[in-house]
């Protein structure tokens, strides 16, 4: 799957020219506020010590997708790492997410306390 260059975390797919095109487009649109959400998504997690994807999303309001993607892109980071799982809502075992030492570093440094 291809990535866009803006942001590598960031893939896009299509079966055709066009919808490959807009598919590209929709992604580096979303790239422009990747990185407000991460910061958004690292200090809550920083916060709630350690949750699941589906508390992120209900926590946020956003989809379910893009707080995955926005997760992936923070574990490819190093800032996030599985803790373990969970029982989930729908009677899935979930995977539960916690910050990394970087991820606690980032926190720190986007706040600006040394």
């Amino acid at each position: 799957m291809p990535y866009t260059d803006t942001h590598p975390s960031l893939p896009f797919v299509g079966k055709t020219p066009r919808s490959r095109q807009n598919s590209y487009l929709a992604a580096v649109s979303a790239s422009a506020h990747r990185g407000a959400k991460r910061a958004q998504y690292l200090t809550w997690l920083e916060t709630v010590g350690s949750a699941t994807d589906h508390g992120a999303a209900e926590h946020f309001g956003w989809p379910l997708s893009s707080v995955c993607s926005i997760r992936n892109g923070a574990v490819d980071l190093g800032y996030v790492t599985a803790l373990g799982d969970c029982l989930g809502r729908y009677g899935k075992r979930v995977t539960v997410w916690r910050l990394t030492e970087a991820g606690v570093a980032a926190v720190t440094a986007m706040k600006g306390v040394a």
